[in-house]
């Protein structure tokens, strides 16, 4: 696995990820914070492309492994603390262990698109549309919820294709919904022996 360190020592390799000295203030104050459970159940981690996470475990790490670095990268920060950056589209896995060599903390790293700039666009075109729900899957966009019209329904779908061309998944519904108009039942009264063409529909 190559990495850049932009000089920072290293202090050594551990299942895949890099173990490095960091002391410049790395992480930033809007990264996303996990916090990572004593369990031998899969937590989910969610991260948009490009964009970092860090991870706070409660216990110091001896080892950690991770599947695919295509997907993302790992560095150890501290042994309490590991900071994850998505670099391409899918779900990879995270396993740490502790210093008695058992499972602490198993990740499913899952990396897609940053909607982050497509819902601000939604809100400042359609702002009136606040029932509008993004969310991203690998390299694809599902719009969810509702909106007040067809046309409104429209103009959302564009905004999302321009974002991710042919790669939206439109689930959106019109709210409230169009009914079929009904027409109004007609009640015959039919005497015995009274001709069809003299019935009268009440």
């Amino acid at each position: 696995m190559q990495c850049r360190l932009m000089g920072r020592k290293i202090q050594g390799i551990v299942g895949g990820i890099v173990v490095v000295l960091m002391t410049d203030g790395m992480v930033h104050a809007d990264t996303l914070t996990y916090q990572a459970k004593h369990s031998s159940e899969v937590q989910l981690m969610k991260i948009p492309t490009g964009k970092s996470a860090v991870i706070d475990v409660p216990v110091p790490i001896k080892r950690a492994s991770l599947a695919n670095p295509d997907i993302a990268d790992a560095i150890v920060l501290t042994p309490k603390q590991i900071y994850v950056t998505g670099k391409g589209y899918g779900m990879t896995n995270l396993t740490l262990w502790g210093k008695d060599e058992q499972i602490l903390a198993i990740f499913d790293v899952e990396v897609g698109l940053d909607v982050t700039r497509l819902k601000a666009r939604l809100s400042s075109l359609l702002p009136d549309e606040d029932g509008i729900q993004v969310t991203a899957t690998n390299d694809h966009v599902t719009l969810t919820g509702t909106v007040s019209s067809t046309n409104r329904m429209s103009q959302a779908t564009a905004l999302a294709e321009a974002f991710a061309p042919k790669k939206v998944i439109n689930f959106l519904k019109v709210h409230p919904e169009m009914k079929e108009e009904v027409p109004p039942s007609v009640v015959v009264e039919v005497i015995k022996g009274t001709s069809v063409n003299h019935v009268t529909p009440k």
